[in-house]
């Protein structure tokens, strides 16, 4: 039915909170670490933060959290996290092989901090553009049409396709 703009508001909150928790809950369990987040539908439910406090939920709001499949939704988070997990130690065993294979150690560390040294650069220069009147709302327009040109020239036909996976596969094997 209808709700009330305020009822509206107070469920989207308690829709946020849900979701908080679902998150924190799949990122204690990811690293196997920390308090858990819960999210009862008891008379007094407590929901545990990761600074280690707690703050009271009244049972009205506890008893949206109990819906039905959230179940569902955690053991498709911990499948999810279980791949992630395997291919990030797959990369950081390719990283520590490479690592070792590098000779010219000081130089990757200097290329490294001027790359985080240009990124905080253009941070600021994106942002300094960003205050500019009518340029972001140009610069949007620009980047909509070149990612359109792209899709045009490299996803939309099937040829186009195949040659621009081939082009990143060779891509990433010089590189690895």
């Amino acid at each position: 039915g209808r709700h009330s703009p305020s009822c509206q508001s107070t469920l989207a909150a308690i829709s946020s909170i849900r979701t908080m928790a679902t998150v924190c809950n799949v990122a204690v369990r990811a690293t196997g670490a920390g308090p858990k987040v819960s999210a009862r539908g008891t008379s007094k439910v407590q929901t545990r933060a990761f600074l280690g406090r707690t703050a009271p939920l009244k049972a009205a709001r506890a008893a949206v959290f109990s819906v039905k499949g959230s179940q569902g939704v955690s053991v498709r988070a911990d499948a999810a996290t279980d791949d992630l997990n395997k291919k990030l130690k797959e990369v950081t065993e390719t990283v520590s092989e490479k690592w070792g294979e590098t000779e010219d150690k000081p130089a990757v560390i200097t290329l490294a901090v001027y790359g985080i040294v240009g990124l905080i650069a253009a941070n600021g220069v994106l942002k300094s553009i960003d205050g500019l009147p009518l340029v972001p709302d140009l610069l949007e327009l620009v980047g909509i049409g070149f990612s359109g040109f792209y899709v045009y020239q490299n996803l939309l036909f099937k040829p186009d396709r195949a040659a621009l996976k081939e082009s990143i596969s060779k891509q990433v094997d010089k590189i690895l």
